[in-house]
């Protein structure tokens, strides 16, 4: 689960073309999926982090990580 700070998805969201989030703030959708997560194990603060490093670290921790269940 890509998961960065509200902060920084809320950035990432005004420099793109499309809104992904209709009208709803993302604070506020961040707050709520934290709360009642899905029972994805393997959980990733992309926040600080290139696309390329997010896919290193994705490809190191899955397979011990990343269980559903």
């Amino acid at each position: 689960m890509l998961a960065p700070r509200a902060d920084v998805l809320a950035a990432r969201e005004r420099r793109r073309p499309k809104q992904g989030y209709g009208g709803w703030p993302v604070a506020d959708l961040d707050a709520e999926f934290r709360a009642d997560p899905p029972r994805i194990r393997l959980w990733l603060d992309s926040s600080a982090q290139t696309p390329a490093e997010t896919v290193d670290e994705i490809l190191t921790r899955t397979w011990t990580e990343g269980r559903i269940g």
